[in-house]
Formats: structure tokens, C-alpha cells, sequence
């Protein structure tokens, strides 16, 4: 149904948005990015100007399209998220090894109570981190400087829990990188991050392949052998949205993860965007690689292009796995929240059209969410294929859809992830690899 927010801001916003004693059981996730964060207590200075700098290096392979960008996030005093700062104003891009210093100037809204200082390093590469430094504007020309918990790395002793410099805090674990705190030649200490064997899920040119068919260039990727198993992922996303599933999954299986029409790298040939169209594009693909079936995991949108592609080309689909998928888009199937949203996003991409081309691309992803599907209970009894509909327990599908969907079919079973949510992909991917291999690998 949605997942329209870019992933490298998705997972750090998600995480620092959970209440603390969820934050204290840190996670290992597999990820192009590994970030870290601290919290300041802004409130005094709520409508004030303030200005954050930091300094880093980053030294990476010829080629490599590694960075590590700093951004803050406000929140009010519930912990509602108010403003990002924008990406690529703190972002370290040339790989030569050397100290750069990056700024941004931002301003505090007037219900601020808090600012979290966010960094991340993204794919292979060496990034140098240090002189974390947030001020306020206190008069013309004036600036007060507001503590931080070790923003230059000179306390030395790492935390009892993950090991990481006193202070900071990773929102997750992630195998890829290491981190430690390096004492240099003048005394002064920095934290390094090092990425070994990060793949670029969704950018790798190694996986990558492109496709004519149905009047588009399609972009998918391949991991893996055995069964063929077509990845889809959800409403403005990309192949990137499963970098905790590819690993574990190809382990099992050929994983054919896809750009679907009008996202990632796939191009589009239509002004109206649904779900058939989209699986009309899955046969298409399965047809043109001489697969004559697959097993389909999809995840929201994904999950209901794999509906349709099991309603309309049964004998393609071996086994269908949905998290998060609907029939239809109203109050009955999708919360009252979500919709709000959906119909915000509309509106102002209707309002920047024609003149912006992210509305123009964002538009059809909105209608789509708005008007399709269009299925029906009833529908789904013309599914042959085994099928598992997941969901997360504070999913923004309503539970009682979920239900109705796997009681509809007729080889269904559901299954809800306790506490998580639409995102459960990404909030505890061992969990749901888990569920998806445990019902694949059934007789």
C-alpha cells in the first residue's frame, strides 16, 4: 500500500522514532548504510536559528559510489517528527581520505523539544567522523553553543552495550561495518567506520540486467540459484528496500528481484498506473528469462501485483507470500491515517505539476494507491497457489483485512509479526525471512 519514503532516511526516521526502551534492543541488519545518532534537548531554544557542523573523510575504492552524510531531525515534546534537514547539505562525496568541514543552518520550529544529530556511512569505504558542534542563533551575529555528549570523540571509553564511543548510539547493528574510536599521531581521536563487501542492492552493476517488454525498459537483479523466487517491492521503492531479505533468500533460492514499472531503473510507457498492469509485466519478464513458474514474495504494492499476477497467470506462480497487501483502498481496508496521506501527497503533487518532474513521477504512484486495486473477496478464490499473507500487528492494513484476504483463498494462511509494523521487512528482517523460508520450504 505505501512505502514512499527513500530508504536511506526510512530506516534512520523509523528508528529514531521508537521509544527507548525498544532502542535499547539494537537489532543486526543487513544495509547499504550503518548510521549513528545523539539526542539534545533543544526546547529552550525552540524558534530559534541554529547552525550544525562536523567534520569527515572518506577514502573509497576508484568507482565506488560510497558517501556519509550528517542531518538532523526535530521533534516536539510526544515525539513527533517536525523537520529533516535536507540530504547532501552535510555530505562527504570525494574519497580522497581527507578532512573536509561541512555546515547546515536550519531553524528550530517553536514546538521543538528535541534534535537528533544523525550520520551515516553508505557502501565500502573508510569514513572518518569527528568535531560534532550544534549552535543557536542568540542575537544578529550572535550564536550560543549547545553542548554534546562527546561530540569530539576524546572520551575514549566505549558503552557497556554495543561498544560504540560514549555519547552516540547505532540505531542498528550491521555485519558489514566495523567502528572503532583511532587515536591519531597529535592525540586528537575521530570515529571510523569501515564497509567491507557491502553490495549496492539495487545499484549493482554485477546483479543488474534490463529488459524490453510491454513498451518498457524493466530493471531486475539476480542472487542465487535454485527455484526462481520474483522479489516485488512497494509503492515508490526500488530493489533497495529488500537488502535484508536478498542475502538470506538467495541462500535457498534464485532470487529475481524487480524494479517495477515507473520505479528504481524500470522506465514507463503509461500515464495510469495498477496493479494488473504490473503483473502483466511480471509474466512478461518470467516469459522473456523462460521461467514458466516462480515463487512471488511481495510487500505491499509488491504484494498486490503478486495477487493479480496469481489471479490472472496461475500456472506462472508456484507459492505467494504478501506482507501488507489490500484488495481495495478505503476506511475498511487501510486506516483513516494512511489515506490522509495518500491524499496529501496527491495534492501537492497535483499542485507542483507540471512544473516539478518528481510530481510528475510521484503522481501516478499516488492515484494508484488511491484508486487500485479493485479486487474483491470473492476474487481471490480463482487463486490456486498456496499462498502466506503476512502482516505486522500495528500494520496500517487493518487486521481484519489481512484476515479476510487469507480466508478468502483457498490454500491461505496468515501470519502477524507482534509488534511491528507495514515495514516489517525492515524493522526485523530475520523475522520475516524466517516466516517467508519456513512457508516456501513446505511440501
Amino acid at each position: 500500500m505505501l512505502l514512499l519514503r527513500h530508504l536511506t532516511f526510512l530506516l534512520a526516521l523509523l528508528a529514531l522514532s521508537l521509544p527507548a526502551a525498544a532502542q535499547a534492543k539494537l537489532s543486526t541488519q543487513v544495509s547499504t548504510l550503518f548510521y549513528f545518532r545523539q539526542r539534545v534537548d533543544v526546547q529552550a531554544y525552540a524558534g530559534k536559528a541554529y547552525r550544525l557542523a562536523a567534520r569527515m573523510k572518506l577514502a573509497a575504492p576508484a568507482g565506488d559510489s560510497a558517501d556519509a552524510n550528517v542531518f538532523a531531525v526535530v521533534f516536539d515534546k510526544n515525539k513527533k517528527r517536525l523537520t529533516v534537514s535536507k540530504p547532501g547539505l552535510m555530505r562527504a562525496t570525494r574519497r580522497d581520505g581527507q578532512w573536509r568541514t561541512f555546515s547546515l543552518t536550519s531553524q528550530l520550529p517553536k514546538t521543538a523539544a528535541q534534535l537528533a544529530i544523525s550520520a551515516n556511512a553508505y557502501l565500502n569505504g573508510t569514513f572518518g567522523y569527528d568535531d560534532f558542534r550544534l549552535e543557536v542563533a542568540t542575537g544578529k551575529g550572535q550564536w550560543q553553543s549547545i553542548p554534546l555528549a562527546n561530540g569530539d570523540f576524546e572520551t575514549a571509553r566505549a558503552d557497556s552495550t554495543n561498544g560504540f564511543p560514549n555519547g552516540w548510539r547505532p540505531l542498528y547493528l550491521n555485519d558489514a561495518f566495523r567502528y572503532r574510536t583511532v587515536a591519531e599521531a597529535s592525540g586528537n581521536h575521530y570515529l571510523e567506520l569501515i564497509g567491507q563487501g557491502v553490495v549496492p542492492y539495487g545499484n549493482n552493476a554485477a546483479a543488474g540486467h534490463t529488459v524490453a517488454l510491454n513498451g518498457i525498459k524493466l530493471y531486475y537483479e539476480t542472487y542465487g540459484q535454485g527455484e526462481p523466487l520474483l522479489l516485488l517491492h512497494g509503492n515508490g521503492q526500488s530493489i533497495s528496500a529488500f537488502s535484508g531479505q536478498i542475502p538470506e533468500l538467495a541462500k535457498h533460492y534464485q532470487v529475481i528481484a524487480v524494479d517495477t514499472r515507473a520505479q528504481g531503473k524500470s522506465t514507463n510507457g503509461k500515464p495510469t498506473l495498477t496493479y494488473d498492469l504490473f503483473a502483466e509485466d511480471m509474466s512478461a519478464l518470467l516469459t522473456a528469462l523462460r521461467i514458466p513458474a516462480a515463487h512471488v514474495v511481495g510487500w505491499s504494492d509488491g504484494g498486490n501485483t503478486g495477487l493479480s499476477l496469481a489471479l490472472h497467470h496461475p500456472q506462472q506462480v508456484k507459492k505467494l507470500v504478501t506482507m501488507g497487501a489490500n484488495l481495495w483502498a478505503d476506511t475498511l481496508a487501510v486506516t483513516p491515517a494512511t489515506l490522509r496521506e495518500v491524499r496529501q501527497g496527491k495534492l501537492l503533487a497535483t499542485l507542483l505539476y507540471p512544473f516539478s518532474h518528481q510530481a510528475r513521477q510521484v503522481r501516478p504512484l499516488m492515484v494508484l494507491l488511491l484508486d487500485y486495486p479493485r479486487l474483491k473477496a470473492p476474487d481471490l478464490a480463482g487463486i490456486a497457489a498456496p499462498t502466506l499473507v503476512l502482516a505486522g500487528e500495528k500494520d496500517l492494513i487493518k487486521p481484519a483485512h489481512s484476515r479476510l484476504i487469507a480466508s478468502s483463498l483457498p490454500h491461505g494462511q496468515a501470519h502477524v509479526f507482534p509488534g511491528l509494523t507495514h515495514y516489517a521487512p525492515q524493522e526485523d528482517p530475520a523475522a520475516f525471512n524466517a516466516a517467508v523460508l519456513a512457508f516456501l520450504g513446505q511440501p
